[in-house]
């Protein structure tokens, strides 16, 4: 992620004391009180880094329709909250999970327990709306707050189809539209509303914020699969592991046969939890053609996006979030 947040700061300064502000702010919402565990547990994901792509998708969107002259405060909150939603989601996935790794390092609740990870989640959400509720544009909230309600359907969602060797891939997409690209959206759309973008400014903003969502997601289930050890900071296979009938892993089941069929089976409905399994099934999988076919539809979700982008003006701002969606799908990890 360094690597693009360097490429976008060669031709765009503005977009580097936005994001070094936002990063400042982003600690201090979570500053140190009593007790002590439960804001080091808050503060932990933050510390561990993180790719900050959806406040950047904020700040660019507002930039992107000229809303810069305003200077970064004025989106700083609704930047701010948009990565502790996505922060608190994170932890109560890895409760849900039962992960132990993120990012290279403990899971919260690996290293606090669930219920300190439970109640630290619900504190970063607590202060997110506090953060979205304190703006002067109230459209913010209702923007941000129905993005969190999509986030929890989706989820549940996810939930009641774990397992479920007979998913489609219409309800995959609705899972990953209601918990990955609601929020996505949200960051784009409240941008543009902050920036003071005409109507046409922002319905293309939002849906190219939705659309790079789904490419995201896709791609991320992509690495789930190829990424090699250590890159994903958690054990690759977490999702076939666990029983989540992904992209990749739904046509991987069409394509096998036979006995290779049957295990892919076992394996999503938790069946069979050795590891020496998951990795047969991670290896079924690599010989198929389902990795070439989930990249495939994640380029056509990014090229999706690429285009709403064309009516805008020419301006850097433009030019970032074009190379946030490549980013998205040409990432390794």
């Amino acid at each position: 992620m360094e690597r693009l947040w360097s490429e976008i700061q060669e031709f765009n300064g503005g977009f580097a004391e936005s994001m070094d502000l936002i990063e400042k702010e982003l600690l201090a919402s979570l500053s140190q009180a009593s007790p002590d565990a439960l804001y080091d547990a808050s503060r932990h994901l933050i510390l561990t880094g993180g790719k900050k792509v959806r406040p950047a998708l904020v700040a660019l969107a507002y930039d992107a329709v000229g809303g810069g002259a305003k200077g970064p405060e004025y989106i700083l909150p609704i930047a701010i909250a948009a990565e502790l939603i996505h922060t608190a989601t994170i932890i109560h996935d890895d409760i849900i999970d039962r992960s132990t790794m993120r990012r290279g390092a403990k899971t919260v609740n690996a290293q606090w327990g669930n219920d300190i990870a439970l109640i630290a989640g619900d504190l970063i959400f607590s202060k997110a709306f506090g953060l979205v509720g304190a703006h002067e544009r109230r459209e913010m909230s209702e923007i941000i707050s129905g993005a969190c309600v999509h986030l929890s359907e989706g989820e549940v969602l996810e939930t009641l189809h774990t397992g479920d060797i007979r998913m489609t891939e219409e309800v995959y997409l609705e899972i990953i539209e209601r918990k990955t690209a609601s929020l996505f959206e949200a960051c784009t759309r409240c941008g543009a509303l902050l920036g003071d973008g005409t109507e046409a400014e922002t319905e293309a903003l939002s849906r190219y914020g939705y659309l790079i969502g789904i490419g995201f997601q896709m791609t991320d289930d992509v690495l789930d699969i190829t990424a090699g050890e250590g890159k994903l900071g958690k054990p690759v296979g977490a999702d076939i592991g666990l029983g989540k009938p992904t992209f990749i892993i739904l046509h991987a089941l069409k394509e096998a046969r036979g006995r290779e069929k049957a295990l892919l089976e076992r394996v999503i409905r938790g069946e069979m939890k050795d590891p020496k399994d998951v990795k047969r099934a991670l290896d079924l999988i690599r010989r198929t053609n389902s990795i070439e076919y989930a990249n495939k539809r994640a380029e056509e979700f990014i090229k999706r996006a690429k285009d709403e982008l064309v009516p805008l003006q020419d301006s850097r701002a433009k030019k970032s979030l074009e190379l946030i969606a490549d980013y998205a799908i040409k990432r390794d990890f």
